[in-house]
């Protein structure tokens, strides 16, 4: 079991700390159902009743806290409490239980190139002409296809899939199951069908019936930069003839699709259930909240904002923050749905104006 001095742990935070330094703690714990030897994470003010209530010795404040008054012997500072638990939870990780070496039941094909200390788990599948660089480690029951690169410092989880001719970057981190280089989604009628008709003229006549479907092959890849991670359950198609593409520092939630030839850039955010139909180019510092569509063939410009379950369907220019279905401006949907919301009183408005004038009317025809 691992100890750190609040000394070790501000330090490697590049933070202030008080109090007693060489005080060791053992584990994180919320404020409310700290040990002596745990470290409480109390970073914002409303923590204070639930950490006195507590056996915590030691905690992480926020800045300017009275940590004495609080009953602590320790303290460190939060000057952002968001980026502080980032490097806290690093500090306090715990260890992946992937055994150093090669499993004996893992399958390594010949020609495959293996970087130095690597940790590849069982029933993991390297095929030929595979190439991983140093410190990979590799869980069980993951397949890497024929002619993947993927880099340095590598963690694939459990049941990963890495398809042929995928290339990935250093510090790459992927979740369970996660697919990288499927087949793209293509598919045409041998003769102009439905689908056509109806985007030309609305309608569907009996002669564009479809009646069936032939295949377009994926012969492109995916390419992915350093430093990126993929959540559980991730779709990557590759791309029909160029590759799909996914930039730097770009993060991925669960269940994220991205269709053939997309790109995404550098630093993007895509959150849970986010998709981003084929041919789509996603720029730089992009954020794509939950369940958010972007249609096909369109470019989101960079440091664009969409929030959650927004339909995209048209280009997005650079610095927009982006809401609703269709996607418009954010103020402009929320003055929408200000809008929806007062219909029920803009209805009764008008029946009541509606009975009034009714009611005048009949008062001047018994005039008459």
């Amino acid at each position: 079991m691992t100890r750190y001095t609040i000394k070790e742990i501000a330090d490697a935070l590049g933070t202030e700390a008080a109090g007693d330094l060489s005080l060791e703690v053992i584990a994180m714990s919320e404020p409310k159902s700290a040990n002596a030897d745990e470290l409480a994470l109390a970073m914002e003010e409303s923590y204070s009743e639930a950490l006195q209530e507590s056996a915590a010795q030691a905690a992480i404040l926020w800045q300017g806290a009275d940590w004495q008054a609080l009953g602590l012997k320790a303290a460190i500072f939060a000057p952002r409490s968001r980026y502080v638990l980032s490097g806290v939870t690093k500090l306090f990780e715990h260890e992946i239980d992937i055994e150093k070496g090669i499993h004996p039941t893992a399958v390594v094909d010949p020609s495959a190139q293996i970087g130095a200390n690597p940790a590849i788990g069982p029933f993991v599948l390297i095929s030929a002409d595979v190439v991983i660089g140093d410190n990979a480690r590799i869980a069980s029951h993951c397949t890497i296809a024929k002619g993947a690169h993927i880099g340095k410092d590598a963690l694939l989880y459990q049941g990963v899939r890495v398809g042929a001719r995928v290339q990935i970057g250093a510090s790459f981190i992927c979740q369970p199951n996660a697919v990288i280089g499927a087949d793209g989604f293509s598919f045409v009628t041998p003769q102009a069908g439905a689908i056509e008709e109806a985007k030309k003229s609305g309608t569907i006549s009996n002669a564009r019936a479809t009646t069936g479907f032939a295949r377009i092959n994926s012969l492109g890849s995916v390419v992915i930069g350093d430093d990126v991670e993929l959540g559980a359950n991730v779709t990557i198609d590759r791309g029909t003839i160029s590759n799909t593409s996914i930039g730097n520092g770009t993060k991925l939630d669960n269940m994220v699709h991205l269709g053939h030839n997309v790109t995404v850039g550098d630093h993007c955010l895509l959150c849970g259930q986010a998709g981003v139909a084929g041919s789509s180019v996603i720029g730089d510092r992009v954020v794509i909240g939950g369940q958010s569509a972007i249609s096909d063939h369109i470019t989101v410009g960079s440091d664009v904002i969409i929030a959650g379950k927004t339909g995209v369907s048209s280009n997005v220019p650079p610095k927009r923050l982006m809401m609703g279905n269709p996607a418009v401006k954010m103020e402009t949907n929320i003055a929408s749905y200000k809008a929806v919301r007062r219909l029920p009183r803009l209805v009764a408005k008008v029946a009541a104006l509606e009975e009034a004038m009714k009611n005048v009317i009949l008062k001047d025809d018994n005039k008459k």
